[in-house]
């Protein structure tokens, strides 16, 4: 088993999407309410990106990065694991998911208006997936490869 033969887009988007899954449980939204008096003390509400357009995007990136893994297996270690014969090329379905999880977290990061920190990490992190996303399917021979 040699990592030597994983490409370096191939790292780029898997890094990026166990990151992006690690951080879509931090608090993206949120605000503080102010207290009133002696009754109740200051309170903040905050919310997760597994609400509205995230759900849809957690979901399709756990999907991705299961793929990407078998995917890796693939080419790590080619006597472990073998595809059936596929309709399509491996390559499109990376990029179907792919995309569908970065439209899902662009939706998601405009999606309200209590913004915090966090959530333009998580931008950063969803430009680096679409970013490595877009190598490996240069890696893939590009546009040439889906025909």
């Amino acid at each position: 088993m040699s990592l030597d033969k994983v490409s370096t887009a191939r790292r780029v988007v898997f890094g990026s999407g166990v990151i992006l899954l690690i951080w879509s449980f931090f608090p993206w939204n949120g605000f503080s309410l102010g207290g009133f008096g002696a009754l109740v003390g200051k309170s903040s509400v905050t919310w997760s990106a597994w609400h509205g357009w995230g759900t849809a995007m957690g979901i399709v990136l756990i999907l991705l990065l299961a793929w990407e893994a078998i995917l890796f297996l693939q080419v790590v270690s080619p006597d472990a694991i073998k595809l059936p014969e596929l309709p399509v090329k491996p390559m499109l379905i990376t990029a179907a998911l792919g995309v569908l999880t970065v439209l899902f977290g662009v939706l998601r990061v405009f999606e309200y208006s209590a913004k915090k920190w966090e959530i333009w990490i998580a931008l950063i992190l969803i430009l680096a997936l679409a970013a490595g996303l877009f190598l490996r399917f240069q890696d893939e021979g590009g546009s040439a490869s889906v025909k």
